[in-house]
């Protein structure tokens, strides 16, 4: 039910973007605290800012006048007045639509009848398969808290605009690791951290620049439902700034969950907090 992005549609130029990676302010004069018009780009950034702000000003009486700091807030942060001003990265008008979901889900149908009956949908992520089958190998490795588990497979998913080599294809592949650890509200943090140290040292050692990476620490609203924290190792590739890892702590949910659907593991041997990687 949740596994959606955020959409916007461009009217005129029939683009479609998603509505948390485009970042829109209002230009305001230092003078006067008037805002005399909107700006959009699709990375938060002053540069691009600065430059969309001050072609927008050259064809009004405001030329060479000093503007504040922007205030970046992407589009699912803005009312429906505001965006009847924001212009489109497209046409540069304000053609945009506003935000509404898009299903990720790769929807197919299984078996010979096309109809409700029949419909699937592929995997979005393959992290699952890793819980589905904890108790065969906690119980073929014998292996004793903590300790992970790591696999690669395909994910497919319905993307809004493929683009940008791997990472917005709708077929692809995913490597995970979920790191299974003892219960406790006090015991999880100390192998976040150790995590997200770790992974970002492995980084550096197979050759990425460490001044062009970043963090993206997820907080509030932007936490998934399950998640106790989630950091992403972001890079600066030469079309903006991507997540290359994320680091998430994901409690028990997803282990309380398919013992509850399936009846194994009630005695808690299967409740145990979770670090993904």
């Amino acid at each position: 039910d949740g596994f959606s992005d955020p959409m916007v549609d461009c009217k005129e130029t029939k683009l479609r973007y998603r509505a948390d990676q485009l970042f829109a302010s209002p230009i305001v004069l230092e003078e006067n605290d008037e805002t005399i018009g909107w700006v959009c780009v699709q990375e938060a950034n002053d540069e691009d800012m600065v430059k969309d702000a001050k072609k927008m000003m050259k064809s009004t009486e405001h030329k060479g006048k000093n503007i504040q700091a922007f205030s970046f807030r992407d589009l699912t942060e803005v009312s429906e007045e505001e965006m009847a001003q924001i212009p489109s990265p497209g046409s540069g008008e304000p053609t945009l639509t506003m935000p509404r979901d898009f299903n990720l889900m790769f929807q197919t149908n299984v078996g010979a009848m096309s109809d409700a009956s029949s419909v699937a949908y592929l995997r979005p992520e393959t992290a699952q398969g890793i819980f589905i089958n904890f108790k065969n190998a906690l119980g073929t490795s014998r292996a004793k808290i903590p300790f992970g588990i790591a696999q690669i497979g395909k994910a497919f998913r319905n993307e809004i605009t493929p683009r940008n080599f791997i990472f917005r294809s709708r077929e692809f592949e995913q490597m995970e690791v979920e790191y299974f650890i003892p219960p406790g509200d006090d015991v999880w943090q100390p192998f976040h951290e150790k995590w997200m140290q770790e992974s970002k040292e492995f980084l550096i050692d197979v050759g990425l620049r460490e001044d062009l990476m970043g963090w993206d620490v997820h907080e509030g609203d932007g936490l998934a439902h399950y998640a106790r924290a989630c950091t992403d190792i972001t890079f600066r590739f030469p079309f903006g700034t991507q997540e290359l890892m994320g680091i998430a702590a994901r409690g028990n949910f997803d282990l309380t969950q398919h013992s509850e659907g399936s009846g194994k593991g009630k005695d808690g041997s299967l409740q145990v907090s979770i670090g993904s990687s």
